[in-house]
Order: structure tokens, then C-alpha cells, then sequence
């Protein structure tokens, strides 16, 4: 069986204590990093960039695609989730998004056919 190069885990609740699903990611991170390493990415939303303990910045990851993907407009921090395994995350700051929000979801209309007005605040 092939493995994958990469897994990239996407949650709201990645370095975001929240409810169930955050116990999910985090217990399985452990087998997830030692079955791919530094190649299982977390990534989250940023929600806190004063005090939050689960997640510990690490400046060296990713340096060069950091630097790219901020002159894209991406307001991202990178290090590690503070639990077994240590997996990398990527935290994004999505606040600038809101107000291209209509745009953004027309897109995925016109692209895909995902439909964003029966769904609640949390898709959006």
C-alpha cells in the first residue's frame, strides 16, 4: 500500500480547546507524527496570538514558504502543537476574510456547486 507524502489535519479545534473533536486530533496526533513525522501538518485557526499554551512558535519552519505565503496576504504563524508528538501546525488568521466573505463564496458556488446559504455561522 502506498503512503501519502504529506497529511494535512484542518480543524477548528487544532491548538483550540473547544469540545470533543479536539480530544479526537490531539490523541491521535501522537501515531499520526510517528507514522509521517514532521510531514503530518496541523493546521488551524489563529485565535489567540497572546496566551495560548497549546501552541509554542517555532520561526525556523517553513521560513521561506512563511515569507511567501505572507506576501500572498496570509497572516500565518508556524511551530508546534503542544501535545504528544508534537505535530507542526500552521495557525491562520482568517479575520481578513471576512470582508471578502461574499466573494469567497461565490466562488465556490460558481466552482463547485457548494452551497453557503442553508449553512450556519460556523461554515461561514
Amino acid at each position: 500500500m502506498k503512503q501519502a507524502d504529506y497529511v494535512f489535519e484542518t480543524s477548528w479545534e487544532i491548538c483550540n480547546k473547544v469540545g470533543g473533536i479536539y480530544t479526537v486530533l490531539s490523541t491521535k496526533a501522537f501515531t499520526a507524527v510517528q507514522n509521517y513525522g514532521d510531514n503530518y501538518i496541523c493546521i488551524g485557526p489563529e485565535l489567540s496570538k497572546e496566551d495560548n499554551s497549546d501552541f509554542m512558535e517555532d520561526t525556523s519552519l517553513f521560513k521561506n514558504w512563511k515569507e511567501i505565503a505572507q506576501k500572498e496576504g496570509l497572516r500565518i504563524r508556524i511551530g508546534r502543537w503542544n501535545i504528544s508528538g508534537n505535530p507542526i501546525v500552521i495557525l491562520v488568521d482568517f479575520t481578513p476574510f471576512f470582508e471578502k466573505k461574499n466573494e469567497i463564496l461565490t466562488q465556490f458556488w460558481l466552482k463547485y456547486q457548494l452551497d453557503s446559504i442553508s449553512w450556519q455561522w460556523d461554515y461561514i
